[in-house]
């Protein structure tokens, strides 16, 4: 009974707080102030960044914003400029300090300004999530209802695959890997200053990876996250077809022939040889 009538009143509760939840957050953001050394998790999407960084979270306790360029602007109009510089990083930060002013922050379209990031935060602690590229762009397809094998998409369909930064390839598989070659660049150019976590190697042991990261960062896992490590964080794409069957031999080949030399300084080895 009690459950029933806390399950009935728990969403008119929250429309009437509503407004004081807006006044909230309205003051946090018109007071926030950009943390100076904050935890910035990059990598490619869908990559498991979104997952690590909120298991840090909470393992911690300390809070986290997911996707502040997002947040700031769901178009993309802000990365544009940003890429052909007629704003400045720093600019975009300041202007927008709410976004950036908890101490653990993660966002993939971040993983292209590294450099910026840098500049913009030269006390941050870096983090880098891989993700084979193979699962990876299954699942960034599979998010999206787009098939892996065909030979070029219908146009109602290019805008969900981007091209921000802008990445050659004659088809959309093409881009997806290049794509994934330059998020790992990020990390390759400058492996001294990340952390690297495999996403496989986080799945085989999501509460011992979670706490070993904490600690490289400085943190103190001083919770219980055993509940929280299955939770769905983003939807998932389809992990039961496999490679072959998603993408067929001719776009497998693709992103095996683009990113062979990648994949192999992260310990992945070729289907097709």
């Amino acid at each position: 009974m009690y459950l029933q009538v806390k399950k009935r009143l728990s969403q008119p509760i929250k429309r009437s707080l509503k407004p004081l939840i807006d006044l909230k957050t309205f003051y946090q953001m018109k007071t926030a102030k950009v943390h100076p050394a904050p935890i910035l998790i990059l990598g490619h999407a869908k990559s498991g960044t979104t997952a690590i960084a909120s298991l840090l979270s909470k393992v911690t306790g300390e809070p986290v914003t997911i996707d502040p360029m997002f947040r700031i602007d769901p178009e993309g109009e802000s990365q544009k400029q940003l890429l052909s510089q007629e704003i400045k990083f720093e600019e975009l930060v300041q202007a927008h300090q709410f976004y950036f002013s908890t101490p653990i922050n993660k966002d993939p379209k971040l993983t292209f300004f590294y450099d910026e990031l840098c500049e913009c935060f030269p006390l941050a602690k870096f983090i880098f999530v891989i993700r084979d590229p193979r699962d990876n762009i299954r699942s960034f397809l599979n998010r999206r209802g787009i098939p892996g094998n065909l030979d070029k998409l219908p146009e109602d369909k290019k805008k969900w695959i981007g091209n921000l930064p802008p990445i050659p390839g004659k088809n959309y598989i093409e881009k997806l890997a290049n794509r994934w070659n330059l998020a790992a660049d990020t990390y390759l150019n400058h492996p001294e200053t990340f952390i690297l976590i495999r996403y496989e190697d986080f799945v085989m042991d999501k509460v011992g990876t979670i706490h070993n990261l904490a600690k490289k960062v400085g943190l103190i896992p001083s919770h219980d996250i055993s509940e929280y490590v299955n939770l769905q964080y983003q939807p998932s794409g389809d992990r039961k077809v496999n490679w072959s069957e998603f993408f067929e031999t001719e776009n497998l080949n693709q992103i095996e022939t683009i990113c062979r030399e990648k994949m192999n300084c992260f310990g992945y080895s070729l289907a097709i040889n």
